[in-house]
C-alpha cells in the first residue's frame, strides 16, 4: 500500500480568485499537479473530499475545485465542520484536498472535531491527501512563522516562496537555524509529493522552483530540488 501526500506551494486556480473571493480567475497554474493527484488514487472515478476550513468554507472556492476535479473524472463533495459524519467522509474517500487560507483558524477548528487524527489515519490508510498552502503547512513540524503542524514531516515549510518579502524569508531562515531542522521552500506552481520519508517534486509552472535549506557547520546550504529525482530529509 502506497502512502501519498501532495503538498502544493500555491498558484492561481481557475474559477477562484483568492484576493477578491470570487470566480474571476482565468489562470490555471496547478493543472499538472491536479492531474497527478488523481492519477495517484489509482481509480477511474475517485471520490474526493474538499476541506475548505482555512477559507471559512467559502462556497465559491469549493465550486472551483469541484469543477476542476469533476473534469478529471472525480466525484467531489465538501466537508464542513458541522457535518455529523466527519470521520466517515474522510475515511471513505479516495482523495482529500485541503484548501488554502488562514492556517491558525483552520487548525483551531480542526481541534474541536479531532480532524487531525482522522487525516493522519487517512494518510496511513493509503488515501491520497493533498493540501494547498495552509493545507500543506499543517503536515510539517512548523511553517515559516513557527505555526506548529502535525509533525509528520520533520521540517519547516514555506509556500508561495517567490512572493515572500525579504523579511519573511529572513524569518524562515532564522527558524531553520534556531531549530536545527531543514526547511522546504515551494514556489507557486510547485508541489512536494511525500511518501514515508522520501519526496519528489511536481511542477505545473515550468520555471517555478523548490529548495531544501539546511544549516550545517554555521552556514546555510540551499539545494534546488528538481523533478524526476527522489529526495530524503
Amino acid at each position: 500500500m502506497s502512502k501519498n501526500l501532495v503538498l502544493i506551494g500555491g498558484g492561481e486556480i481557475k474559477g477562484w480568485n483568492f484576493e477578491t473571493k470570487d470566480s474571476s480567475q482565468d489562470l490555471y497554474q496547478t493543472e499538472n499537479i491536479d492531474k497527478k493527484i488523481v492519477e495517484l488514487s489509482g481509480k477511474e472515478n475517485p471520490k474526493m473530499i474538499f476541506i475548505g476550513t482555512a477559507s471559512k468554507e467559502r462556497v465559491g472556492y469549493f465550486e472551483a475545485i469541484k469543477n476542476i476535479y469533476s473534469n478529471l473524472n472525480c466525484t467531489v463533495d465538501c466537508l464542513k465542520m458541522t457535518d455529523s459524519n466527519i470521520k466517515e467522509k474522510i475515511l471513505n474517500s479516495d482523495i482529500i484536498y485541503i484548501g488554502g487560507g488562514n492556517t491558525r483558524f483552520m487548525l483551531a477548528e480542526w481541534e474541536k472535531v479531532n480532524l487531525k487524527e482522522y487525516l493522519k489515519e487517512a494518510y496511513n490508510k493509503g488515501i491520497v491527501v493533498s493540501g494547498f498552502s495552509a493545507g500543506a503547512y499543517c503536515w510539517f513540524k512548523y511553517n515559516y512563522e513557527m505555526i506548529e503542524g502535525f509533525g509528520l514531516i520533520d521540517a519547516i515549510i514555506c509556500v508561495h516562496y517567490e512572493d515572500k518579502s525579504n523579511e519573511k524569508i529572513e524569518e524562515f531562515y532564522n527558524n531553520i537555524r534556531l531549530n536545527n531542522i531543514p526547511g522546504i521552500a515551494l514556489d507557486n506552481g510547485v508541489a512536494m509529493k511525500y511518501s514515508e520519508n522520501k519526496f519528489e517534486i511536481i511542477k505545473s509552472i515550468k520555471n517555478a522552483k523548490a529548495f531544501k535549506i539546511s544549516y550545517i557547520n554555521d552556514e546555510f546550504i540551499k539545494e534546488e530540488l528538481f523533478e524526476n529525482n527522489i529526495y530524503t530529509l
